[in-house]
């Protein structure tokens, strides 16, 4: 009787084990969109198709879990520097985000301001246009978190927009 409860008791003990290793691989993966803006537009889609980028959906999740840091990769399309703060807009490689009504809209740019000495934002300059980036930029709704820091605004088919509520950009690398 006792070598028929060690037995299992190892089994038991072999299978946790292996349930842990599992999650805590999932974990991992589900951390590479915060160096990867298509694995973000991947993670953020069960979410977006359940309603967590509506103003009224239930996003108090969606904030918890994609209020981090990110590193991404882009190119400056428009620069502009009003003495007080700097307005990039960085051109990304597309991504679809489904709709919960079965429908999917395209993001392929993320604007970003930023104050001139604050937030790693003071290295961008206009002579970056045209030029493909790597940029870090924290995702977080400064709004207390009473909005998704994804955000759909939708007025109809004909405008929708996705907002991305980011603070700070710090330059990491020029690459081309």
């Amino acid at each position: 009787m006792k070598k028929i409860l060690f037995t299992i008791s190892i089994l038991f003990l072999a299978s946790a084990s292996c349930l842990f290793g599992a999650q805590v691989s999932s974990a991992q993966e589900s951390e590479l969109w915060r160096k990867d803006w298509q694995k973000f537009g991947e993670a953020i889609a069960p979410y977006a198709r359940a309603g967590a980028l509506d103003l009224h959906g239930d996003f108090w999740e969606f904030n918890r879990i994609f209020t981090k840091e990110v590193e991404w990769r882009g190119t400056l399309r428009e620069f502009h520097n009003n003495g007080v703060a700097k307005n990039l807009i960085l051109e990304m490689r597309p991504i679809h985000i489904p709709l919960p009504d079965g429908s999917a809209i395209e993001v392929k740019e993320l604007s970003i301001s930023c104050a001139n000495e604050k937030s790693g934002c003071a290295s961008w300059s206009a002579e970056l246009i045209g030029k493909e980036v790597i940029f870090g930029t924290k995702l977080i709704n400064r709004n207390r978190g009473y909005q998704p820091v994804v955000m759909l605004h939708d007025t109809g088919k004909e405008s929708r927009m996705v907002e991305i509520k980011a603070h700070g950009a710090e330059l990491i690398k020029v690459l081309k």
